[in-house]
């Protein structure tokens, strides 16, 4: 389960730019907008992440004014906001650095609304992971900086994986799905020989695999900020999960996404820059300088290097979802 709400500790503060009453901290990566004088450097306080609900309780009423169906990244005054920090004392929480006060605090993820016509037949099995990439602000202390990574789109569309281990599945991001029902999970299968692709590959190569990717198009996700919520449906692959090493492919390994793709001949999503080396400055170009990615909006950015990978959400469009 992830970690949603933190004991962390104040890092910096420093003057916000267009409000007298107001200042900028930060804790881990993310820069949050609080009361001027507040807070001061080395502070406890506990942390909810972005992409989070608040629960029906006292203390976060003052919270739920601004932000009633999730916490996400806004804008006040100029200034980004990410996520909360929120005083110890007003809930009532002692504890140590890194603690985890998610369940404490009744904090839950916010996940967009799936669709009830997926025919489930129960959870992911063989320990394949759920889709959901960290974002780069809870990594601060250990990104690769000074790295060559691979910098691919993230879309905003449905988490829609395939799988081969003895037999042929299909999964949401949290669910497998039967593989002869009809939806926008199963459709791509016949249409693009998923099934057959990846089991004649599996068998050559005596491995298994489940190859992750993106459904997206018409009827899914749709908002008006969402570009691939007009395009025709579609898939496209994004990473590769080895089932029996339990573990994601990444950069540099024989069966990193990319190659699959390739021998497969399945589409993967855009790759924005490949080979680039990571800095500070590619992070904030990406979460904070772009609206648009040649004219069109975009939710964000996954980087893929030779340990791992992390996100890069687009604050201009997740402050509009």
């Amino acid at each position: 389960m992830k970690r949603l709400a933190t004991i962390e500790k104040i890092l910096n503060v420093y003057p916000h730019t267009n409000a007298d009453k107001l200042e900028c901290v930060t804790v881990l990566g993310y820069q949050c907008i609080v009361p001027k004088g507040k807070y001061k450097i080395g502070d406890k306080i506990i942390y909810i992440q972005p992409d989070t609900i608040l629960p029906d309780s006292e203390w976060a009423e003052s919270f739920k004014k601004y932000a009633p169906k999730r916490i996400k990244a806004v804008k006040l005054r100029n200034e980004w906001s990410e996520g909360l920090v929120v005083d110890l004392i007003d809930v009532n929480i002692e504890g140590n650095l890194k603690d985890d006060v998610t369940d404490i605090l009744g904090i839950l993820k916010w996940i967009p609304p799936i669709p009830n016509d997926i025919n489930a037949i129960g959870p992911i099995p063989l320990n394949i992971s759920k889709t959901d990439e960290e974002r780069w602000e809870n990594l601060i202390d250990i990104l690769p900086f000074g790295e060559k990574c691979d910098l691919t789109l993230k879309i905003d569309g449905q988490s829609c994986s395939y799988y081969f281990h003895e037999t042929f599945g299909v999964l949401g991001r949290a669910q497998e799905l039967k593989t002869d029902s009809v939806n926008k999970y199963t459709y791509h299968v016949s249409n693009m020989n998923i099934d057959e692709k990846l089991e004649n590959f599996c068998k050559k190569h005596n491995i298994s695999l489940c190859i992750r990717g993106e459904s997206h198009g018409k009827g899914i996700q749709s908002t008006n900020i969402n570009p691939h919520s007009k395009y025709p449906n579609s898939w496209k692959m994004f990473s590769v999960w080895n089932i029996e090493k339990r573990r994601y492919e990444k950069k540099g390994d024989k069966y990193y996404f990319l190659n699959i793709a390739e021998e497969l001949k399945l589409p993967t999503v855009d790759i924005i820059e490949k080979d680039v080396i990571l800095t500070k400055e590619l992070i904030q170009k990406y979460s904070k300088e772009l609206k648009k990615l040649n004219g069109i909006s975009f939710e964000g950015i996954v980087v893929q290097h030779s340990k791992g990978s992390f996100k890069i959400m687009n604050k201009h469009y997740d402050s509009k979802k």
